[in-house]
């Protein structure tokens, strides 16, 4: 899945996300977009960035500083999973949240 859109069973994690940072004002994050590694490598780092994009700006939509976020593209460089079937490059599109100051 070629694709930066959030999904809807994602929003809900997000929401939790938006009130953390509402509760903790001086938490600074990294949203880091990944992909599976099918596909060229400059392609698939465009679209991780697009994906941590996506988020950051969800939670700018909803308030949050952008200076608070950080988004950044990893490509198909950190997989989580073998990238061997259908089920482990799905677990390897996915963009996750660092702590960078609590």
């Amino acid at each position: 899945q070629s694709k930066a859109e959030l999904l809807p069973e994602s929003i809900v994690e997000l929401e939790k996300l938006y009130l953390l940072l509402v509760k903790k004002p001086s938490l600074r994050i990294e949203l880091g977009g990944h992909t599976d590694n099918q596909g060229s490598k400059s392609a698939n780092l465009t679209l991780s960035e697009q994906r941590a994009e996506a988020v950051k700006e969800f939670l700018v939509h909803r308030g949050i500083s952008h200076d608070r976020l950080e988004a950044v593209g990893y490509g198909s460089t950190k997989p989580i999973a073998s990238n061997r079937s259908v089920d482990s490059r799905g677990q390897n599109r996915r963009v996750e949240v660092k702590v960078l100051r609590f």
